[in-house]
């Protein structure tokens, strides 16, 4: 699939350098078993709506795995974590976002669970995954 594809997942930000990391920032590092040489990619996380993530919840507070895609009806969750995270929503985060920006329609009482991702820039929308 091409960088540029819509349904890309992670997105190539720099090479060889130190990376962010941070929610959604991360990297990947390979070394060459005949040169030695270790190329080291710099990545981002795109997020689209309707994909899923994992999560682990503990009480009522999750911690989603960031770098994560999955398949919404995946069974079972692999451990460790215990949650398909159902993206319903990716917006410019608004002054002070959270997960009240998340509602859909005025009355929504969807229990919603959000991130800012893109150092602040983007707030991200989640639920858990109910079927359908």
């Amino acid at each position: 699939m091409s960088c540029a594809d819509e349904q890309a997942l992670v997105r190539v930000t720099a090479t060889d350098t130190a990376c962010p990391t941070s929610y959604g920032k991360s990297y990947w590092s390979y070394r060459s078993a005949s040169t030695g040489d270790t190329t080291k990619l710099c990545l981002t996380r795109i997020y689209h709506a309707t994909y899923c993530m994992l999560g682990q919840q503990s009480g009522d507070s999750i911690s989603l795995a960031m770098m994560t895609a999955v398949a919404c009806r995946r069974e079972p969750v692999p451990a460790p974590y215990n949650q398909i995270m159902h993206i319903t929503g990716v917006y410019r985060a608004p002054a002070g976002a959270n997960a009240n920006n998340c509602r859909r329609a005025a009355g929504d009482q969807t229990r919603y669970w959000s991130w800012l991702v893109d150092d602040g820039a983007t707030l991200l929308c989640t639920t858990i995954y109910q079927g359908g």
